[in-house]
C-alpha cells in the first residue's frame, strides 16, 4: 500500500495516555550474535543491476551510502543508486521499516524475507556494509517499528510503538545504547498537538524533533519535554544533519523546502521538483549538502550542483 502522508496522524490524548502508562523498560542486556556475515573479500560486488521495467514499491527510508551513492529501502530490500542506474543487494532482501543511515551503516526494523533465518517482526536491525551484515539490537519476534528514527553522528533511536511487546506498552520510546534497550519518553508539551513524524538530530542524543501540522516542536532531554520550535507550518516531513534541518511544508496543494541553520539561524528555501497530487514527500535526508527524496508515488530525486535530478519515476525502473 503506498503512503499518502509520512506517517498517519496520532491522535495526541491516546498517544499521551500510552506514554504515561510506565511500561518496564526492556531488560535485553547484549545484542544477539549476528547471523548472516559476508565472508567474501570486500572487492567482490554483491549487487545486480535492476532490470528496465521492475516495479519498486514501499519505500519505506532512504539516505547516501558512506560512498555517496544513493539508498533507498524497498518492500524486497534495498537498491542503490549508480551512474548506470538501480542496483539491488542480492541477499538479506527484507522489507524494511524505518530505515535509517548513520555514520557507518544504518537502522532499521521490518519483516525478513522468507528464506530468512530472523523471527518476524525483525526488531530493532543494525546493518554495515552496505546491509551485508546484519545484527539483531531487540526486540525480534516483538516489535515493527515503521515509526523509527536515529541520529547520523549519536546513533540514538527515537521511536513510536504501535503494538504492544512482552514488556512494553504503545508509545513514544527512545534508545541511547544503540536499540538495546529503551525507556519510554514522557512527551511533555506535545498536548493538543498532531503528530505526523519524529526526527533525531544528528549529533545530540538528547535532542528530538516532532513535527505535523502544527510545526515543529523540540525536546533537548529525549523527548520528556517539549517546546515549539516552529509554529503554524504543516510540516510533512523532515531531515536532520550536523547543525541544519529540513523541512517540507504543505501549504493547500503546493509543498515548499526550507534549510534551516541552527548556528547562525538562517533560512535557505530550495525549489523543489515539480510534483503532481499523487507525489507527496515522504521521506528526505541531508547530507553534505545534497539531498534526497522520496514520494508517495515511488519516485526518488536528488539534489545537488543546484539541480534536482530524478532517479526513478513513479516506481518504475528505466
Amino acid at each position: 500500500m503506498k503512503r499518502k502522508l509520512l506517517v498517519p496522524m496520532f491522535v495526541t490524548t491516546v498517544l499521551l495516555a500510552s506514554c504515561g502508562a510506565d511500561p518496564t523498560e526492556n531488560q535485553t542486556t547484549a545484542p544477539v550474535v549476528e547471523k548472516e556475515k559476508s565472508t567474501t573479500e570486500q572487492t567482490t560486488d554483491h549487487w545486480t543491476a535492476t532490470k528496465t521495467g521492475t516495479a519498486v514499491s514501499h519505500i519505506h527510508g532512504a539516505g547516501f551510502w558512506q560512498d555517496g551513492r544513493p539508498v533507498i529501502a524497498t518492500h524486497t530490500g534495498l537498491m542503490e543508486f549508480r551512474q548506470d542506474g538501480w542496483y539491488e543487494l542480492s541477499s538479506n532482501r527484507h522489507d524494511y521499516m524505518g530505515f535509517e543511515l548513520v555514520a557507518d551503516g544504518f537502522y532499521a526494523s521490518g519483516h525478513p524475507a522468507q528464506d530468512s533465518p530472523y523471527k518476524n517482526p525483525l526488531g530493532v536491525v543494525r546493518g554495515t556494509e552496505k546491509g551485508e551484515t546484519l545484527e539483531i539490537r531487540s526486540l525480534e519476534g516483538e516489535a515493527d517499528f515503521h515509526y523509527m528514527s536515529a541520529g547520523f553522528e549519536s546513533e540514538s533511536l527515537y521511536v513510536y510503538l504501535e503494538q504492544a511487546t512482552k514488556e512494553l506498552a504503545p508509545g513514544f520510546y527512545r534508545s541511547l545504547d544503540g536499540g538495546v534497550s529503551f525507556e519510554p519518553m514522557k512527551m511533555d508539551g506535545i498536548e493538543g498537538r498532531g503528530i505526523a513524524g519524529i526526527t533525531a538530530d544528528a549529533s545530540e542524543p538528547k535532542r528530538v524533533f516532532v513535527y505535523g501540522p502544527d510545526g515543529i516542536l523540540v525536546s533537548d532531554d529525549g523527548g520528556d519535554t517539549f517546546e515549539p520550535f516552529l509554529e503554524q507550518k504543516n510540516i510533512v516531513t523532515m531531515a536532520s544533519t550536523k547543525g541544519k534541518l529540513a523541512s517540507i511544508t504543505k501549504d493547500g496543494a503546493s509543498f515548499d523546502l526550507v534549510v534551516s541553520d541552527l548556528t547562525d539561524e538562517t533560512e535557505t528555501t530550495v525549489e523543489l521538483p515539480s510534483l503532481n497530487a499523487d507525489s507527496v514527500p515522504i521521506e528526505l535526508v541531508s547530507q553534505n549538502g545534497r539531498l534526497l527524496l522520496a514520494t508517495s508515488d515511488n519516485s526518488v530525486y536528488v539534489f545537488e550542483d543546484e539541480e534536482w535530478t530524478q532517479l526513478l519515476q513513479a516506481g518504475k525502473v528505466k
